[in-house]
């Protein structure tokens, strides 16, 4: 017994060391994602080193997660939901295997960084103590937060001094830098992105202010908030502009039926009542936001450069018939090339190589768009097959929180913030192309906040985990 006993203090001590080197991967691996979109540091990660770094990330990732395999095999229960993810990995490998004259060793890899980080970012809620997760994001929102609030900064500045320049970025292409085309890009790569990172750090910072209530703290929050707000705003892109709208309605509709069914109620009419009452006020208060930052900095961007173009923030790719910016051109042709190989699809790598290849003049070969779309993304990777297994599952987990939501029990900070989380990403996949095969804070977000639900929703791991722990 005394055996056992010390045996089961040696594997907690090993499954400690782990968690605490997990949380500070989890911390390089935001910070790498973030510098990968800021151009003046990304500049100086190219050619082997941008290999290197790549390969460390997904490397070390995989020794935490073999860890995690092997010694939480057994912490898990069986279900559905793994058997579908089972099922989506064999057809990641089948396809990789049907498309291996094209990037063969970059799927290969593609496919491990998947299983990697899902294994990894999925298990650590459940593998970890829930003060020690709460610990790793807000140390990782606080962290992130300072590199990112510098580049926001440096970039508003460009827009009120009416900074404009082209550079090149790590692949050799000309790039927009400060404020060009009615977009405030300044020193990001893609004001999308950089915009939607800025409302990932703004969730991450506003889960902080709840869990923390040192006042200084609170007041570099409070600065933070500002200055990832204002590059929203200015970096003019719609795709973040419905994210934020999408996952403030969707926040707030969560606020309402939960305190709707706090209080006993069960009046359909008077709660869509109050959902409505409560939107409209969300979404003006929104406005309210928008307008406080953009006409006061405007007017103070017109006074230090009063030569500056009145239609320096009017966008002039877009309007017109060209009302998604190519994105539905785009779809088009992607849907018409998945055609081609219905079933198992192109695997991750292959989609534009094979267009290119088989219709030089074409759409697709002579833009090099890729899909704008992470759905669409997966359907021409995976085929029907990958796609099908891989919205099962979604739907499954919709089905499982709903069911959560619904029940009368107390929502934790961690599920309410994954949950957010969960819905901005899916939000943010529709205009633009997969993150489930790549290295990006989103996904490391959306497969840890996908954990956090998953344990949330299962009683039968939860109870697993607590016996564990109290042994």
């Amino acid at each position: 017994r005394q055996m056992c006993i010390r045996d089961r203090n040696y594997e907690r001590m090993n499954m400690k060391i782990t968690n605490q080197i997990t949380r500070y991967y989890i911390l390089f691996y935001a910070l790498y994602s973030m510098t990968q979109r800021i151009i003046p540091i990304s500049v100086f990660c190219v050619g082997p080193l941008a290999g290197i770094l790549y390969k460390l990330i997904v490397g070390l990732g995989g020794c935490l997660a073999l860890v995690y395999l092997v010694s939480g095999f057994k912490k898990w229960k069986m279900n559905s939901l793994f058997a579908l993810l089972g099922g989506f990995i064999l057809v990641l490998c089948i396809t990789t295997l049907l498309n291996r004259s094209y990037n063969f060793f970059d799927n290969v890899l593609g496919v491990i960084t998947f299983g990697v980080q899902l294994i990894l970012f999925f298990s650590y809620y459940h593998m970890t103590e829930k003060k020690e997760f709460s610990f790793t994001i807000q140390l990782t929102a606080v962290a992130s937060s300072i590199l990112w609030n510098i580049c926001c900064a440096i970039s508003l500045a460009q827009y009120l001094l009416n900074i404009q320049y082209r550079t090149l970025n790590p692949i050799g292409n000309t790039v927009r830098q400060g404020i060009v085309d009615g977009r405030l890009f300044g020193i990001f790569s893609d004001p999308n992105f950089a915009a939607f990172t800025s409302f990932l750090v703004l969730m991450l910072l506003a889960y902080t202010f709840y869990c923390q209530k040192t006042r200084i703290l609170r007041i570099y929050i409070g600065i933070s908030v500002v200055l990832n707000i204002a590059y929203i705003v200015f970096s003019n892109s719609r795709t973040v502009f419905l994210c934020v709208i999408g996952t403030v309605f969707f926040f707030v509709l969560l606020l309402t039926y939960r305190r709707y069914i706090a209080d006993g109620r069960t009046s359909v009419k008077r709660f869509l009542l109050y959902a409505v009452r409560n939107l409209a006020l969300s979404l003006a208060g929104m406005i309210a936001v928008y307008s406080l930052l953009f006409y006061p900095m405007q007017n103070i961007g017109k006074q230090m450069e009063p030569q500056r173009s009145e239609t320096d923030l009017v966008r002039d790719d877009v309007g017109g018939d060209n009302v998604t910016n190519n994105r539905s051109t785009i779809w088009i042709h992607y849907l018409d090339l998945y055609k081609k190989k219905p079933v198992f699809g192109f695997s991750i790598n292959t989609a534009l190589p094979y267009a290119t290849e088989h219709d030089p003049e074409g759409y697709l070969a002579q833009t090099q768009y890729v899909t704008h779309n992470g759905y669409l993304s997966l359907l021409v990777e995976t085929g029907i097959l990958g796609f099908a297994l891989m919205a099962c599952f979604i739907i499954l987990m919709l089905i499982r929180n709903v069911k959560r939501i619904q029940a009368n029990e107390k929502i934790s900070p961690d599920y309410a913030l994954a949950l957010s989380l969960v819905v901005a990403v899916l939000i943010f996949l529709v205009c633009f192309h997969d993150i489930f095969f790549t290295v990006n804070i989103e996904t490391m977000l959306l497969y840890l906040s996908m954990g956090v639900l998953f344990i949330e929703t299962d009683s039968q791991t939860a109870q697993s985990t607590l016996s564990t722990q109290t042994e």
